[in-house]
């Protein structure tokens, strides 16, 4: 299957950079939290912007360093044009990150409006575009999907209680595995449970799953428990964007949630996959 060549890394602050073509082929940098160049990158590679039908919403990104200074530090996102969400639902509070003196993250808030905010996913894409990081820094070329969607309102004893879990596909989840499924107290619209994540494969352990409900459809949130396919990116699943599905209200006895497998794309190409959850 698309794991098989998985293996766990234990991410630390110590990771490697690889240039891009102009530079010397043979070139790793080393970075540390005590000496060093200094890894300015999105902590994940995607989140979810839920915004309430005619109201509002809002997500934290988070950037991280990986060295600590003893004064602030700054970094700037700007929204990349291959975005698809319109600007008028979305606003960055800031597009200067600061990262606090001792500290190795700063978060980046994302307000959003319904405007004009489709039920089904659209992205605000990101890009770190320059830092005040020293030693020098060296920024990371990976992007950063926010999904904005439209949520409404839903009964707060839908999709909650006992359900068997069962993974259609590369066996990311298991078969028959029992879940029991909360409302979010911050968030009426998510639901959460939790399961374990690559069972049998050596890596497994359990993940706190978060099960967004937007206008008649599942987005899952991002899952990532450090394992790599190759030395340096991670292999995580998350929300499948356009291709989630949906829910029905009238219906609560079983629920297919898709989500996208291998968001960084290191097994093999991005794929849908799904899971179903059936009620006890």
């Amino acid at each position: 299957m698309i794991m098989k060549n998985i293996k766990i890394t234990i991410l630390s602050l110590l990771v490697v950079a690889f240039f891009g073509c102009d530079q010397d082929d043979n070139i790793n940098e080393t970075f540390n939290s005590v000496s060093g160049q200094s890894l300015v990158a999105f902590a994940g590679p995607s989140s979810n912007l839920a915004v309430v039908i005619d109201g509002t919403g809002t997500v934290d990104v988070e950037i991280q360093v990986s060295t600590v200074s003893d004064s602030d530090r700054t970094v700037t996102v700007a929204v990349d044009e291959e975005s698809t969400a319109a600007a008028e639902n979305y606003t960055l509070v800031s597009n200067m990150v600061t990262i606090p003196a001792g500290s190795y993250s700063g978060m980046l808030t994302i307000n959003g409006v319904d405007n004009s905010v489709e039920p089904q996913a659209e992205t605000i894409i990101l890009n770190i575009t320059d830092t005040t990081a020293s030693n020098p820094s060296i920024t990371s070329n990976s992007q950063h999907t926010v999904n904005i969607f439209q949520i409404c309102p839903v009964p707060e004893t839908y999709l909650v209680g006992e359900y068997l879990l069962t993974d259609n596909g590369n066996g990311n989840f298991g078969t028959d595995v029992p879940v029991t499924i909360t409302v979010d107290p911050d968030e009426p619209t998510n639901r959460l449970f939790t399961a374990e994540f690559l069972p049998g494969t050596g890596v497994a352990q359990d993940v706190g799953a978060v099960l967004t409900l937007g206008c008649n459809f599942y987005s899952l949130g991002t899952i990532d428990i450090n394992v790599t396919c190759t030395q340096v990116t991670s292999y995580i699943i998350g929300s499948a964007g356009a291709s989630n599905s949906m829910y029905d209200l009238a219906d609560d006895t079983v629920h297919t949630v898709n989500y996208l497998e291998d968001l960084e794309a290191d097994c093999g190409p991005t794929i849908v996959q799904n899971f179903t959850l059936t009620k006890q």
